[in-house]
């Protein structure tokens, strides 16, 4: 089996992998334009192979930065494509996650960009605190929608308020760590020991409440022009394309 390059037509040139079945029969997969082939179906030892003939479009190896804000994250992402242009992201990069992935042949100030965000980024949520979560705690939370960072600092802000279980409080859909305060402050009276009284009125109130603050953020952020922001007011808060318009006149 090798990668071979040709030119069609005059057009060209592209890369294909060619299997030898026997010494007369041959097959080939066509894999892409040359300095465009997409990495992601091919084998370690191919994409070795086309690393020094730059034949592939964007590398496996990333660069990795954990933001706490996904808001934080696309901004750091429109950015970035706004002065480097699209390849500047990983193919496996995913707006929806707060991990933001730079492809490895990205020009080496993307990533320190992308690194240096990231950590400001982490750095304005340590400003409320953040404790150590212990193993069963990774173990019992989920971290994909949210990394680590978001989970420390919000388990401080509970504890801090009073509330030592705090995982009964915690809630990854609820973006800002900050806003966890007054969800302990409203749950406190419904303490004892270190539980809560499970009323599901009062946590549905304290989570309304959290959620109003999350509305307010995203009414801020659509006016600044967050697309992401826009259609976090209308998916979650109902907001109709007609609101949005006036948010953002």
């Amino acid at each position: 089996m090798a990668i071979i390059t040709k030119t069609v037509g005059g057009y060209g040139p592209y890369a294909y992998r060619v299997t030898y079945v026997d010494p007369e029969q041959q097959t080939w997969t066509y894999l892409g334009p040359v300095g465009q082939v997409d990495p992601a179906d091919l084998s370690d030892d191919e994409i070795e192979e086309l690393r020094d003939e730059k034949l592939l479009s964007r590398f496996r190896d990333t660069t990795d930065a954990e933001f706490v804000s996904r808001v934080v994250a696309n901004e750091v992402r429109d950015d970035l494509i706004d002065r480097c242009g699209e390849d500047v992201l990983a193919l496996a990069d995913d707006r929806r996650s707060t991990t933001l992935r730079i492809a490895e042949d990205a020009p080496e100030d993307a990533g320190n960009l992308a690194e240096q965000e990231a950590r400001d980024d982490r750095e304005n949520a340590r400003t409320v605190g953040q404790a150590d979560l212990s193993d069963a705690e990774k173990k019992r939370l989920d971290f994909a929608e949210r990394p680590i960072f978001h989970a420390q600092a919000s388990k401080a802000v509970i504890q801090d308020a009073g509330v030592d279980d705090w995982t009964s409080i915690y809630d990854p859909q609820v973006e800002d760590p900050a806003a966890f305060e007054q969800i302990a402050q409203n749950n406190r009276e419904q303490i004892q020991g270190d539980r809560l009284d499970e009323d599901v009125d009062n946590v549905a109130l304290s989570r309304e409440q959290a959620d109003s603050q999350l509305e307010k953020r995203a009414i801020n952020a659509a006016a600044d022009g967050v697309d992401e922001a826009a259609d976090q007011l209308r998916e979650k808060f109902g907001y109709d394309d007609q609101q949005i318009e006036e948010i953002k006149a």
